[in-house]
């Protein structure tokens, strides 16, 4: 009888000491989500451009674990440090470099004005030159230039690098579908596009996708906003 008395409270702690643990959990999950998008933007911040894309990628294909495992790697960050960053990252989507609101600094006071009189509006420099008669005045240089072929805005030429297979990308709302098929497009590069058309980044997205494909950018933007 005894024996069978201590296996009973052993189970009751262990219950006991597991549901506490995952009290514990579901706290600090729920603290690193509320911490807001400052703390999101503070993580992304120690990321460099690629691993951010790469991250973010993993996200977007709900490969949270491996997603933790990359901003490890990536920071030497501790373990449950690294899951809040995932969680607060993935809550309040960031796109990198986004531009932080800058201190204004305080006015400098205008300089007092001088008691000293002015000096008399006169000039003892020669007029300038009239043009000899007969001779026409230079014409101010042009200002037209050829137009390009990059989209405004666009960083960069289209992509040179070539895959030795077709990537065909299909999307659609139910009433439109639309298709890009390219060798310059893989998994990771279409993974990346729709990661930044989620975080509300469609214009780098549409940049990226025409970059990595023969389509126009009106085309891309097109095919952003059934992402």
């Amino acid at each position: 009888m005894p024996p069978l008395i201590i296996l009973v409270c052993v189970v009751a702690i262990v219950v006991v000491v597991l549901r506490r643990g995952a009290r514990r959990t579901r706290a600090s999950v729920e603290t690193a989500r509320a911490n807001g998008p400052e703390a999101a933007a503070e993580m992304s911040a120690r990321l460099t451009e690629e691993q951010h894309r790469a991250i973010y990628s993993l996200i977007a294909q709900g490969l949270t674990v491996q997603a933790i495992a990359a901003y490890r790697q990536a920071t030497g960050a501790k373990l449950i440090d690294a899951r809040n960053a995932i969680l607060l990252m993935e809550s309040h989507p960031q796109a990198y470099g986004e531009p932080r609101e800058a201190p204004v600094a305080p006015a400098e006071p205008a300089p007092a004005a001088s008691s000293a009189p002015s000096a008399p509006l006169t000039s003892s420099e020669p007029a300038a030159a009239l043009p000899p008669a007969g001779e026409p005045e230079a014409a101010p240089p042009s200002s037209a230039h050829e137009p390009s072929k990059v989209p405004a805005g666009a960083p960069g030429e289209r992509s040179t690098t070539r895959f030795p297979y077709r990537y065909r990308a299909i999307v659609s709302n139910g009433r439109q579908t639309l298709e890009v098929a390219s060798n310059l497009l893989n998994d990771q590069i279409y993974a990346e596009i729709k990661a930044l058309a989620q975080i509300g980044d469609a214009e780098d997205a549409a940049l990226m996708l025409w970059r990595h494909s023969e389509i126009s950018i009106e085309e891309a933007r097109a095919f952003v906003d059934l992402l």
